[in-house]
């Protein structure tokens, strides 16, 4: 049996939606700040310990302007605004603070701290928008205080918790926080947002990690070239009117190109398409704005080979010279690099290792990769696994969040002299596809197909509004208006255009999906308001259709703790 090592590479996806109201300058959410804290930052900071450990980052550009939104601070959000002094809060911020500030699993990390669980408990454990009238004056103001410090501490990541003294004690101290004590840990946050893309470039300057980027606000590709491609691989499914403008599509792609070249100094050899989404038509964009390699899934390749993947009934592939290799994309004459990912390894860590105690699920990724090793020892070539999947999203769903985990894993892979970690470029570099694919399935990492993001009630009536808004839109643009308008009017629309809308309108609660719905129409709002046009009215109304018991709130999910009814 050959003693080559197997390669691997992990592709770890940073990405926030663009959560801001640019006519409030506030966002709505603070998943920028708060992951930042607690993931972002830590996720390749943890890579220090581990100098043999390769792994690529996708670092979005909506996540990096946001982030350095809040670092000039320019950024508020709607969770910050309540951060003010505890004697001072009113009402409808208390209520605000007993809706919002237990955001984080309960039994995962509330659990854990007595006072915290304390505090949910007495708020009744109501994780849906009701009115919490009766129980606002049930809380001191000391109460509301600790409330407003254990929610901040505990989107802290934990290492950095357990190396501060000062957060270390917070935790310690448990209850009875002063105000100095929340406006220093605020300032810790800070000091955590400042480091994430120094911390970044330097481990891509050392050649530890590389940095990949996305088109600029996230968009679904294929729909932004043409919204009719979804009939291919859902040929019955019902759509909108058709939305075909690739220049969108490219234009976004520059702008990522732009910022990239801004904060690291060279343009970026990946791309990672939002989603996962390709077609030809993107394929083709994307090798003339010079990537030298992307990246999708293993149901794409299935499809687009027409060959399946097969799997035996623990898991294994059992024809694994298809999918660990990578393959060289020829779409009319221009070519690409191209990995898919394994599917089922990414959904292991993504969505089950959770379940298993550490070690076990330690041994098992390690097993299955051996087991892949194994499997290919009579194929010549260096093979390459690919393991990608969102950075944050998972370990939420973790006991002691990713820190075991990835620290178990990581020094594993280290001291594994059949297992070698890669960033993507160098593997190419030294090992060039040696097969070619002349056709490729337009879909996505969801079901191989762009249904997550068009072809039901809800998200049609989007991609209309969208389309309407494009074409008057163009209609300024062809009249001549002032290039600093047509400017900023394209950013309000190019912002509208982001996958995470449609993702969320029929994928969760109404509670959860009303506030992307809302902040969609609002971007589209801006471009009429930009352009001195009136907003068209059916762009003030909903296309969700609330809960009876939110009709009788009458909750705006924009409002914010400033405006809560």
């Amino acid at each position: 049996m050959s003693e080559k090592p197997l390669n691997i590479a992990f592709v770890w996806n940073q990405h926030q939606p663009y959560y801001k109201d640019t006519v409030k300058n506030e966002y709505i959410m603070p998943w920028v700040r708060l992951h930042g804290c607690k993931n972002y930052y830590q996720m390749v900071a943890i890579l220090r310990e581990y100098p043999t450990i390769r792994a690529t980052f996708n670092l979005t550009p909506a996540l990096i302007e946001q982030i350095e939104d809040y670092l000039e601070g320019e950024a508020v959000d709607y969770y910050m605004l309540v951060m003010k002094p505890a004697r001072a809060l009113s009402s409808r911020e208390k209520s605000f603070l007993l809706q919002h500030y237990f955001d984080i699993h309960w039994d995962r990390v509330v659990a854990l701290y007595p006072r915290y669980q304390q505090l949910l408990n007495k708020q009744g454990r109501k994780r849906e928008p009701v009115s919490l009238e009766g129980v606002i004056d049930k809380f001191s103001t000391q109460d509301y205080l600790d409330l407003q410090v254990w929610f901040n501490l505990v989107w802290i990541d934990l290492e950095i918790r357990e190396k501060d003294l000062f957060l270390r004690g917070l935790q310690e101290k448990g209850s009875g926080f002063t105000e100095e004590d929340k406006t220093t840990l605020l300032a810790k946050q800070w000091n955590i947002l400042q480091k994430i893309i120094p911390e970044h470039r330097e481990l891509q300057e050392n050649r530890q990690i590389e940095i990949i980027t996305t088109p600029y606000y996230h968009p679904i590709l294929p729909l932004l070239i043409d919204s009719n491609s979804a009939l291919r691989a859902n040929p019955d499914m019902p759509l909108p009117k058709q939305f075909a403008y690739p220049q969108d599509a490219r234009e976004q792609t520059e702008k990522a190109i732009q910022q990239y070249e801004k904060y690291f100094g060279f343009k970026p050899y990946g791309v990672w398409p939002p989603e996962q989404a390709v077609s030809p038509e993107t394929i083709t964009q994307l090798v003339e704005q010079g990537f030298r390699w992307t990246i999708s899934d293993e149901e794409i390749l299935s499809k687009s080979l027409g060959l399946d993947i097969h799997r035996d009934e623990f898991g294994h592939v059992t024809n694994p010279e298809v999918l660990y290799q990578p393959y060289r994309v020829n779409i009319n004459g221009s070519e690409i690099s191209m990995i898919f990912r394994d599917h089922y390894l990414s959904d292991k860590i993504g969505f089950s290792y959770h379940h298993m105690s550490v070690q076990h699920a330690v041994d098992d990724l390690q097993h299955r990769l051996h087991k892949i090793r194994e499997n290919l020892h009579n194929s010549p070539g260096n093979y390459l696994v690919t393991i990608s999947l969102d950075g944050e999203n998972a370990w939420e769903w973790y006991p002691g969040d990713r820190k075991d985990f990835l620290h178990q894993l990581y020094r594993r892979l280290s001291d594994d002299q059949l297992l070698n970690t890669v960033t993507v470029n160098t593997y190419l570099e030294d090992n060039p596809p040696s097969q070619k694919l002349n056709y490729l399935f337009t879909g996505s990492w969801v079901h191989h197909s762009l249904a997550r993001w068009i072809g039901t009630r809800n998200k049609n009536v989007m991609w209309d509004y969208l389309t309407k808004t494009r074409k008057d839109f163009q209609k300024r643009v062809d009249a001549g208006e002032k290039p600093e308008i047509i400017q900023k009017a394209r950013e309000s629309l190019f912002m509208a255009e982001g996958s995470d809308f449609p993702w969320w309108v029929d994928s969760t609660s109404y509670y959860l999906a009303a506030p992307f719905e809302a902040l969609f129409r609002k971007h589209l709002m801006n471009v009429y308001k930009v352009l001195g046009m009136e907003v068209p009215e059916y762009l003030k109304r909903p296309v969700l259709e609330a809960p009876q018991e939110e009709r009788e709130w009458k909750h705006d999910p924009l409002a914010g703790p400033t405006a809560m009814a």
